[in-house]
């Protein structure tokens, strides 16, 4: 029998080597292992092996029982042979019993296999009856047969895996052949774990290139990742500049506490991994001292770090741990910078859609949203204040006098106050309120729930906060002031055309009245 420490591929680990967890870095590529097959030889083996001993039990059952040079050569054979293996013999009573076996038998037995000479099959196998009947069917039969089953021994108490064949060689004998399969099934096992693995990279890159939304693209991402890599709990890291961002988490009791937050990117974990550019591992996170300074973030024994790659550059990278500490190796470093490298490439798709989304729909210069997108989003909104009966109001905004900042200080410098200007009126309104570019110095903000009383409120707000908007133009200070016009929407406004044609009369109304003013439209302003 094969000994237990042939399946255990981990070294023993000296003990002073234990206490210090290094990262490690795997240093052969995963891939897939090719079984070399020897089903065609161990058949071969049986053949031979079936019409030696037949031939020679024959000569033996056809002499006189002495120590002839035919049952002397039979011995030396049958002992030396390198499998245990029983030989059973059915006497004139029809009981089978234990004739003879080997010296492999009794290595196998630790000796004990001796003591069980000419026992019955039924008692040998009496902890396993299965055996005995299939002993018991082949004799009846006159047909091999062969079964692979995990098997305790009675000696050891080791788990192993064991191929028995059970082979006639005539009405009263039959040769029983064990073999020590438990290499070959651990084999066989990670191969069909690999394939698994492999299948689930494919099933994965479908589902990541099926999808160019980034919310559900990260979300795919950790799912998948728990299937190829098991983990308790994980982070996915993006690079902004000088930070990461955690741009999706798994395995808390609120993943979202932890979306949007920010570390620097001068951290021990980042800097590892951006340096090797290839995953690293850590049997025991807790107790390495530079990941210490992490926190919260740094939770868990067994660490996985794998950096995700986008145009030869680290654009951020998977942190995963595990309760167990050693969870992680080479095997799982090879087959986590496969997946991360295809994930990559899903993020990197789904930014840039996102970024393509974002530049159709918003102005570049202020980041609102554009004209033609604002008056979908207010055709939207009227439609739900209509269907609910809830308040909506129009801000229209323009700039006083615009133009003589561009004639006296040039577009650039005007392009500097519209930004400035933008920041101040967003900080002025609610998450809720949508606000837009409407033309060059022009704005307009929606309100929902919101009538006119207060929307005069949100207008008058935002007019003191524009006087107090100053921009820096080198040494120049670039006061302006804003106009506003309002409008509600009501029973004789049932259009967004309408609202907007409302809102412009009520600011062209504070323009006739002086400007840097806020004018709510009347039904006397009506064309």
């Amino acid at each position: 029998m094969a000994d237990s420490s042939t399946t255990n591929d981990s070294p023993a680990q000296n003990p002073k080597q234990a206490r210090k967890p290094r990262l490690n870095q795997p240093s052969s590529r995963w891939g897939m292992v090719h079984q070399n097959s020897r089903q065609s030889r161990r058949s071969r083996y049986l053949l031979r092996l079936n019409r030696q001993l037949r031939r020679q039990l024959s000569l033996l059952r056809n002499g006189n029982g002495n120590a002839t040079e035919t049952d002397l050569i039979f011995r030396q054979n049958f002992l030396s042979l390198p499998d245990p293996i029983l030989i059973w013999r059915k006497d004139e009573q029809g009981v089978v019993r234990l004739m003879m076996f080997n010296q492999a038998a009794m290595e196998m037995s630790l000796g004990r296999i001796k003591d069980f000479t000419g026992i019955s099959v039924d008692d040998f196998f009496s902890h396993e009856p299965h055996v005995a009947e299939i002993i018991h069917q082949v004799f009846r039969t006159g047909k091999p047969k062969r079964i692979e089953t995990p098997s305790r021994l009675r000696t050891t108490g080791e788990e192993k895996w064991i191929q028995a064949d059970y082979v006639p060689v005539s009405r009263r004998y039959l040769l029983n052949i064990i073999r020590d399969i438990t290499h070959q099934k651990l084999k066989q096992q990670a191969e069909e774990e690999q394939r698994s693995k492999i299948e689930l990279l494919r099933q994965a890159m479908t589902a990541f290139t099926s999808v160019l939304n980034l919310r559900q693209v990260l979300s795919q991402v950790m799912e998948y990742l728990k299937m190829l890599i098991p983990y308790d709990r994980a982070f996915l890291f993006l690079l902004d500049k000088d930070e990461l961002e955690i741009a999706a988490a798994a395995g808390f009791s609120n993943n979202d506490d932890y979306l949007g937050r920010r570390i620097p990117a001068r951290n021990p974990q980042f800097e590892a991994i951006n340096r090797n550019r290839y995953p690293l591992y850590l049997d025991d996170a807790e107790t390495y001292r530079p990941f210490q300074e992490l926190e919260d973030l740094n939770c868990g024994k067994a660490w996985l770090g794998i950096p995700m790659l986008g145009h030869g550059q680290v654009i951020g990278y998977l942190s995963i741990y595990n309760s167990n500490s050693g969870i992680y190796g080479g095997n799982e470093a090879e087959l986590g910078q496969t997946f991360a490298s295809q994930a990559a490439i899903a993020i990197e798709n789904a930014r840039l859609f996102q970024q393509v989304q974002q530049y159709a729909i918003t102005d570049g210069l202020t980041g609102f949203y554009n004209r033609r997108y604002f008056y979908e989003l207010a055709e939207i909104e009227m439609r739900r204040s209509q269907r609910y009966g809830s308040d909506l109001s129009l801000i229209l905004i323009d700039i006083d006098l615009f133009k003589n900042v561009n004639d006296r200080l040039g577009h650039t410098a005007g392009d500097q106050v519209l930004i400035h200007l933008s920041q101040c009126l967003r900080s002025q309104i609610r998450a809720s309120d949508s606000i837009g570019r409407y033309g060059g110095e022009e704005f307009v903000i929606l309100l929902p729930e919101t009538n006119a009383k207060n929307a005069v409120e949100v207008a008058e707000r935002l007019r003191r906060s524009a006087e107090e908007c100053v921009t820096d133009i080198g040494h120049t200070k670039v006061h302006i002031t804003i106009s506003l016009g309002v409008a509600q929407m009501d029973e004789d406004c049932q259009s967004v055309d309408e609202l907007f044609h409302r809102a412009d009369r009520a600011l062209y109304l504070a323009k006739q009245n002086g400007r840097n003013r806020v004018c709510i439209w009347q039904a006397y302003l009506r064309e």
